[in-house]
């Protein structure tokens, strides 16, 4: 398993591309998705999920094109209605993709709806996480671009998220596997085959 870096320094943004044998996944694209596209060919593999950590307020996602274009499923934080076809998730789903697997970590803040993914290998070693806008190097995603209304409650919400992600990516499997919501829900797994169609979006 590898993870390339997409970066477009003009917005401090970074897309994420995990590559496992002919397969890979692609995390928060931006709208020029033939850069993606290139990458994954060169590794001569087939996307198979596209997963957003947060509906962005602050550039143009190229999520659902790429999903489209690639037969990809399109993996969105549930939340709000986003009036297309995706797989909705939510705090302790699971995402299979085959060798490697992705537990939805509900982070508000950025957003409200956001969520990032730890990154859990065969042995279900979390070794990587994507955080979106929520962690930062050195810093935390903005909380006021929902307005002035919403800007102290969502910096409460980041503080909260922030200590949460550092709790959890520093404990084992056996921690991690048991981070359910307070309804104490059995995660859903999303298997790599899947193909989302309109019938099946929650």
């Amino acid at each position: 398993m590898r993870v390339e870096i997409i970066e477009t320094s003009s917005l401090g943004d970074r897309s994420y591309v995990v590559i496992h044998g002919d397969t890979a996944i692609v995390v928060d694209p931006q709208r020029d998705i033939d850069r993606v596209t290139e990458l994954v060919g060169e590794h001569h593999a087939r996307i198979t999920h596209v997963l957003e950590t947060h509906l962005h307020n602050d550039y143009v996602t190229g999520g659902l094109e790429l999903a489209r274009a690639t037969g990809a499923v399109y993996v969105v934080p549930a939340g709000e209605d986003v009036g297309y076809p995706a797989c909705r998730v939510s705090d302790g789903d699971v995402i299979d993709a085959g060798g490697y697997e992705l537990r939805v970590i509900h982070t508000p803040g950025h957003t409200r709806e956001h969520v990032s993914y730890a990154l859990e290998d065969g042995s279900g070693r979390i070794v990587g996480a994507f955080t979106g806008g929520s962690m930062l190097f050195d810093s935390t995603g903005r909380t006021d671009l929902l307005g002035d209304d919403h800007t102290h409650a969502l910096t409460v919400d980041q503080y909260k998220s922030v200590r949460r992600l550092a709790a959890e990516l520093q404990r084992r499997r056996r921690s991690i596997r048991h981070m359910a919501s307070a309804a104490s829900a059995r995660p859903r797994r999303w298997a790599g085959t899947h193909r989302l169609s309109a019938s099946s979006a929650r």
